[in-house]
């Protein structure tokens, strides 16, 4: 005869046995979902990562302010401490780089625009504006870590008169003796052949000189960063013009005949209205 107890003894068995398997289906269904989560989060990270590329994992930064306020830098563009620059001995002009407070996990987004630093050991030279954001004026250094995010760059953006012109920062880099402006020999520029008119009719009036495109203005930098960037994406070479509380992104220095083409250029891939003035 079964007894009672071997009764209930079975009827807990039962119980528990279905219970860890409920308990085992469970865990399976929480680790697929952790998976795909994972899985998905790698799948929206990559294109990101893959537009970015760590220029250092851990180098030290400087930053110049007042003392070179106005200077010209190797870029051309005259020095503004109040606005998200950055020297670098090496990369082109115009790559937007993300530096990182390794201290104080702080964050600047700048825009190459120099040559620098020329100190042994350091890597990046930061405007006064990024250092504050960095939270390292107090400091004068800071061990940051360098990532590229966007603009391949390049290395032309020169004044509109060809004139290459030494760094901001090297002025007293060794000494207080001001550096002395490089100058290099005006491009050429080939202006275009001129044709005959019909009997009765003017001859075309045929341009000539340099001109300058304006694409925007901004009162934030940020704006003007980020259609620098843009512009930069799309193999353009920018650069800025302060003009009071104004910022404006241009494309300067450009011949007489290169100017159709561009603009063409720039009107295919969506950039308007912009202005065009002589320079």
């Amino acid at each position: 005869m079964i007894s009672h107890f071997s009764l209930q003894n079975d009827d807990r068995k039962t119980r528990t046995a279905r219970e860890g398997s409920a308990s085992r289906d469970h865990r399976l269904i929480q680790r697929g979902a952790l998976m795909i989560s994972i899985i998905c989060f790698a799948l929206l990270s990559f294109p990101l990562a893959a537009e970015s590329e760590i220029i250092k994992l851990e180098a030290v930064a400087s930053y110049y302010g007042e003392e070179f306020q106005g200077r010209p830098t190797s870029s051309g563009e005259i020095f503004d401490m109040n606005a998200l620059t950055a020297a670098h001995k090496t990369l082109p002009f115009g790559t937007m780089l993300e530096v990182t407070n390794l201290e104080n996990g702080r964050k600047s987004v700048v825009r190459v625009n120099d040559r620098g630093p020329f100190v042994a050991g350091r890597e990046l030279d930061v405007s006064k504006a990024a250092a504050y954001e960095l939270g390292m004026v107090s400091t004068g250094t800071a061990r940051v870590s360098i990532r590229r995010i966007g603009g391949s760059g390049s290395d032309t953006l020169a004044p509109a008169d060809g004139t290459q012109v030494a760094s901001a920062t090297a002025a007293t880099a060794a000494t207080t003796t001001p550096a002395t402006p490089v100058a290099t020999a005006a491009p050429t520029v080939t202006t275009a052949l001129a044709t005959t008119a019909p009997a009765g009719q003017a001859a075309p009036q045929q341009m000539s000189g340099q001109w300058r495109i304006q694409l925007g203005s901004f009162y934030k930098e940020e704006n003007a960063t980020r259609l620098s960037a843009q512009l930069i994406k799309d193999g353009f070479n920018p650069a800025f013009e302060r003009n009071g509380t104004m910022i404006r992104v241009v494309l300067a220095g450009i011949p007489a005949n290169s100017l159709p083409v561009l603009k063409n250029k720039l009107d295919s891939a969506g950039y308007g209205p912009y202005l065009v003035r002589e320079e």
